[in-house]
């Protein structure tokens, strides 16, 4: 989710690569394997993971460069949108 006027995060590989440094860190995304599923990073851009019923535990969303830069305002990118 995103505030009004915002743009949407592009899926490129230099945001993946932010992404990567943030999502590996965060433990709902070690909990749950998240590198085994689609898609494995930049949940933000491309969607939820496709693990069946994923645990939610902390979110790092807030702390990535990527949540700042494009004014993001909800986190858990990775299991719910």
């Amino acid at each position: 989710m995103m505030k009004t006027g915002t743009t949407m995060v592009e899926d490129t590989e230099e945001n993946r690569q932010i992404c990567r440094n943030t999502c590996r860190a965060c433990p709902t995304y070690k909990h749950n394997s998240l590198e085994r599923y689609q898609p494995d990073a930049l949940f933000c851009a491309r969607g939820t993971t496709s693990v069946p019923s994923p645990k939610e535990l902390n979110c790092y969303c807030p702390a990535c460069e990527l949540y700042t830069k494009h004014s993001l305002v909800i986190g858990h990118f990775c299991v719910r949108q």
